[in-house]
């Protein structure tokens, strides 16, 4: 018969080892505020160092917190938790060490029940110099100037969570740590109003998140809200027991969206890029963007990228999506690659259907425009110069044929070179209201004064005539425009 023979892990080795599983500074953010939401915290405050000599981050909620003894347990690596509840965001008892020690060196977590405050700290350094699992129970006097006790001693309850000694931000920085650190937090926000949205929006125990007394808001990747988002009926799959349901979406076209819109999307990158699947683990967003490889790259092209399926599983799915310890990666199991098959299948014919109503409405050539649109042999929206519109026929009227033809020419290989990425980028940040710069502004004004003359010699009707003609194809039916060529010709 074997002999047991007992084989304890190497504390400085594998502590070290644990670093390097592959967190990011917002993802391990987003892993400590999993701890608060478990505990049933309402509000979390986190607070970043605001001078060099203080250099911390603290998290602070008004959670249930904990006894000396259930801090200890949670401090420990594979912490003991007799049974997860439905509602738990944890599972492996590793989240808050693991996520804490990979952006830092020392972790100190402070935590109040029963208006008894206990602390204890992991120090990697000393970990690493003894080479044994100990955790510093901190004293009274340790505790009373610990970076923001006193927010956790008005408290009724809560935890308090703290790290320090920023190795990693001292080396990516170049010892600009404060700097590196904020530059950190302005992506994490917008990770954490994504990946809580659900916690920040409902409207029943919200969750509050501030960062240095600014509060947070929550995104909608679906626009739920909105009256031109195309939702369906929320349908269910019964899968090992459990419930997993899924919801499709299309969202508005681009043209449809204000800028309140696209910044309640989560900006223009997310408008752009977050087509695909949503996967929600008890209401946290865990995946986010893909098609888990059930859609051919062509889904990935403008007219589809307004669609987005929204899943939703229990943790007691956990093993089956291969869900890591991270929370950031997910993998359909082979059981459920069919229905989900399916519902990618029917967003992408409904956002193509869409797409391809709305160019037929749009689809008019109109020569009171310089530029329309059509739709090539792909079935995609290609722009082009309108050389029949007036403002184009009035120009080249003064030419001859063979300059005719350079000019046209010209202005198709323009219509064959429009760097959309950057247009549709520019459209989505430009505000509505946004002004014609001063030195375009200067060129069209000179040059409808000039097509202003032509047409008078052309015509030989009264000024008012001409200038409702004028005013009758772009640019210069835009009132800014239109008025200061009035002004010089008047």
């Amino acid at each position: 018969m074997a002999k047991k023979v007992l084989n304890n892990p190497s504390p400085n080795v594998l502590m070290n080892s644990m670093r390097s599983i592959g967190y990011s500074f917002k993802t391990a953010v987003a892993d400590i505020i999993d701890n608060s939401i478990s505990a049933n915290a309402t509000e979390v405050k986190i607070y970043l160092p605001i001078n060099d000599d203080d250099l911390f981050i603290a998290f602070l909620d008004n959670g249930e917190g904990m006894n000396k003894e259930e801090l200890l347990n949670a401090m420990k690596y594979g912490s003991n938790h007799e049974k997860y509840s439905n509602t738990d965001l944890g599972r492996f008892g590793l989240g808050l060490k693991s996520a804490s020690l990979s952006q830092c060196r020392k972790l100190t977590v402070a935590s109040k029940k029963d208006n008894l405050i206990s602390a204890f700290s992991w120090d990697l350094d000393i970990v690493l110099e003894n080479k044994s699992w100990e955790c510093l129970e901190l004293e009274k006097s340790e505790i009373d100037v610990l970076p923001k006790i006193e927010m956790l001693q008005k408290n009724k309850q809560g935890t308090l969570v703290i790290w320090e000694n920023f190795d990693i931000a001292r080396k990516k920085s170049n010892g600009h740590i404060r700097e590196n650190l904020s530059e950190e937090m302005e992506e994490t926000e917008k990770h954490l109003s994504l990946v809580f949205h659900r916690f920040i929006n409902r409207n029943f125990n919200q969750l509050k998140i501030y960062i240095n007394e600014d509060k947070l808001k929550g995104y909608d990747p679906f626009l739920e809200d909105h009256s031109k988002t195309d939702s369906q009926k929320v349908s269910e799959i019964n899968y090992n027991g459990s419930k997993i349901k899924i919801q499709q979406f299309i969202l508005p076209h681009m043209s449809d969206l204000s800028n309140e819109d696209v910044d309640k999307i989560g900006g223009n990158e997310m408008l752009r890029n977050g087509q695909g699947f949503y996967i929600y683990r008890n209401d946290r967003l865990i995946i986010y963007g893909t098609w888990f490889r059930l859609a051919s790259s062509s889904l990935n092209s403008e007219l589809y990228k307004y669609g987005r399926i929204k899943v939703d599983i229990p943790n007691t799915l956990d093993e089956e999506w291969d869900i890591d310890i991270k929370k950031q990666n997910a993998n359909i199991p082979k059981a459920l690659l069919g229905s989900l098959k399916k519902a990618v299948n029917s967003v992408r014919g409904r956002s193509k259907d869409k797409s391809a109503k709305r160019a037929k409405l749009e689809l008019k050539k109109d020569d009171s425009k310089i530029w329309n649109k059509d739709l090539n042999r792909d079935n995609k929206e290609e722009f082009f110069i309108n050389t029949d519109s007036k403002f184009v026929k009035n120009f080249i009227d003064g030419f001859d044929d063979k300059d005719k033809s350079k000019i046209i020419r010209f202005l198709e290989i323009i219509s064959a070179s429009i760097p959309y990425d950057d247009i549709y980028n520019s459209m989505c940040n430009r505000a509505l209201d946004q002004k014609i710069d001063q030195n375009n502004l200067e060129s069209i004004v000179l040059e409808g004064i000039d097509q202003f003359n032509r047409l008078k010699k052309l015509f030989q009707l009264p000024n008012d005539e001409i200038f409702k003609t004028l005013k009758s194809y772009e640019p210069f039916d835009n009132e800014e425009i239109f008025n200061l060529i009035k002004e010089k010709i008047i």
